[in-house]
């Protein structure tokens, strides 16, 4: 059985019926979103975890205070055009302003590739929009997680609320129930067995809603994919980390970036990949 996890741009052109201009403008307008939702999910990343207002101030550089003008303020290119550099006291920009941007542009354009089939009709635009919306609850969450090892209420009840209501309009309730389920079930266990063996907290109520957040989103079947990838890919990190030194047994490692990252990869292809483990199990 051949898995083919990214079909040709000409493949997706195909399927989704659409004129190439058309499908060529659709595909650069979607790009754009994605990358003007990176530039406030960016705000989201570095305001959330100190408290501050998503809306006030407006932006302005954590170093000297002084306020972005719009011209300083447009995704990607403006770091281009400064150099990395702030125009008023050239303190270094974090590469991560650049980097969420791209991610955001780049997995919004993933989405309309994967519902390309279904252009223009309105379960199409559904599913498109509960994609856009996990997707941009799940960028914040892994680059908060790694730099602050908490994940914001905000985000993580986000999550849960926006992925019940968006499965109830696409008709997908039950599973995203019982996907919620088996995601603050699972990790809720976790967490009370961990802590009750190793007598220290061993994962955050966090990580708990953000699974059953998670669980919201995919559906229950989804869901499973989900975990046994986030588990294997902490696993094989732990143990480069432990072999190269970089961590000692006791340190923690936070764990929503790799549900994070297994959330994305079940998102687009985890159908296929739960397909694969059937047949490899059942024939």
């Amino acid at each position: 059985m051949t898995l083919l996890l990214v079909p040709p741009v000409t493949a997706i052109w195909e399927e989704a019926d659409l004129k190439l201009p058309l499908f060529i403008f659709f595909s650069f307008f979607v790009f754009i979103l994605g990358l003007s939702m990176g530039s406030f999910l960016n705000v989201c990343i570095y305001r959330l975890p100190r408290g501050e207002s998503l809306l006030h101030p407006p932006s302005h550089c954590p170093q000297c205070g002084n306020l972005i003008k719009w011209h300083d303020n447009i995704p990607l290119l403006s770091y281009l055009l400064l150099k990395g550099r702030c125009r008023h006291c050239s303190s270094r920009i974090s590469f991560r302003y650049p980097l969420v941007e791209a991610l955001a542009g780049v997995f919004f354009l993933f989405s309309f590739f994967h519902h390309s089939a279904r252009t223009f009709t309105f379960p199409f635009f559904l599913s498109f929009l509960k994609d856009l919306v996990f997707i941009s609850f799940l960028i914040p969450v892994f680059f908060i997680d790694l730099e602050h090892r908490i994940v914001p209420n905000p985000l993580s009840y986000g999550v849960l609320v926006s992925g019940l209501l968006l499965s109830f309009l696409t008709r997908s309730f039950f599973s995203s129930l019982v996907g919620l389920g088996i995601g603050g079930g699972i990790f809720l266990i976790i967490r009370f067995l961990g802590t009750f063996f190793l007598k220290a907290e061993s994962m955050g109520m966090g990580d708990v809603k953000l699974a059953a957040g998670i669980g919201a989103f995919l559906g229950w079947r989804l869901t499973l994919v989900c975990f046994f990838l986030s588990f294997l890919l902490g696993a094989m990190v732990a143990i480069f980390l432990l072999l190269t030194h970089l961590k000692r047994r006791k340190d923690r490692i936070p764990f929503a970036p790799f549900l994070v990252a297994a959330a994305l990869i079940s998102l687009f292809w985890g159908e296929k990949l739960f397909s694969l483990y059937l047949t490899l199990v059942y024939y």
